[in-house]
C-alpha cells in the first residue's frame, strides 16, 4: 500500500453522504453494491477499503447511490477529481 493510502480511507469514512441534484443522499459502502465485488472475501480491488467501509473518492468500484452506476463516473452528481486542470 502506498504512504498515506491508510490515511485517505480513514478520511473517506469522514464523508458518509453525497448530494444528488439538492438531495442529501448515503453513500453506499463497499459490499453493499448491486454488483458481487466479492466484499466478504477481499479487499476493494481498486482502493483497498474492506466490506463495510465507504469507498477512497475516486474509486471505480464505488456504486452511485442514485442510478447505481459507477459514483466516480455518473450524471448524477458533480464530480471532478481534476477540478485543478480547469485553471490550466
Amino acid at each position: 500500500m502506498i504512504e498515506g493510502w491508510p490515511e485517505k480511507i480513514a478520511a473517506a469514512q469522514l464523508i458518509q453522504t453525497c448530494f444528488i441534484g439538492e438531495r442529501e443522499v448515503s453513500r453506499v459502502r463497499y459490499g453493499a453494491e448491486p454488483d458481487d465485488w466479492r466484499a466478504n472475501e477481499r479487499p476493494c480491488h481498486d482502493c483497498a477499503v474492506v466490506e463495510g467501509e465507504f469507498h477512497v473518492e475516486g474509486c471505480d468500484v464505488e456504486c452511485c447511490a442514485g442510478c447505481g452506476g459507477q459514483r466516480f463516473n455518473c450524471d448524477c452528481e458533480p464530480y471532478d477529481d481534476d477540478e485543478d486542470d480547469d485553471d490550466e
